[in-house]
């Protein structure tokens, strides 16, 4: 999660990216760099009902195309719950490459360094053919809070 990214930032790897910097995607960046700081989790309809409040002009189907353009350079990081629910998290160009432990209950968010070693990879690339190009782990269960509770029960 990042506290240094900026509007500016984004704005510009929109212009970088051939696209016009425009009043709604002003109006989210804004919004995002202020979740950012926070190290605030958020979907897509969170960000739009966000934005709603200052910019009632932004529609929904920009706040979703617009969550998708920033995760695709690099701004942010998306989470998928086992139940298939997305939130998101802002993050720095060029940041650590890492996964999360997601909890079933109540959906926190535990960011973790560990990887696939890399030489599971080749093997993979081997085995399957495939020229491998990323990956994504997420790791479902119930974090301590909600072991407690279901404990209690």
């Amino acid at each position: 999660m990042s506290k240094d990214v900026t509007v500016d930032q984004m704005l510009s790897a929109f212009e970088a990216a051939g696209m016009r910097t425009t009043r709604p995607r002003r109006a989210m960046a804004e919004q995002l760099v202020a979740w950012g700081a926070k190290e605030k989790e958020f979907s897509s309809e969170d960000l739009w009902h966000a934005v709603q409040e200052k910019a009632p002009w932004v529609g929904r189907a920009t706040a979703y195309r617009t969550v998708q353009l920033l995760q695709d350079l690099g701004f942010l990081d998306r989470v998928t719950f086992a139940d298939g629910t997305e939130r998101y998290h802002v993050v720095a160009a060029g940041h650590e490459h890492h996964h999360h432990l997601t909890c079933e209950m109540c959906h926190r968010i535990v960011p973790v360094e560990a990887c696939i070693a890399p030489a599971a990879f080749e093997a993979m690339a081997q085995q399957s053919g495939f020229a491998i190009s990323g990956h994504r782990l997420e790791i479902f269960g119930r974090c301590p809070d909600c072991q407690d509770d279901a404990h209690s029960c």
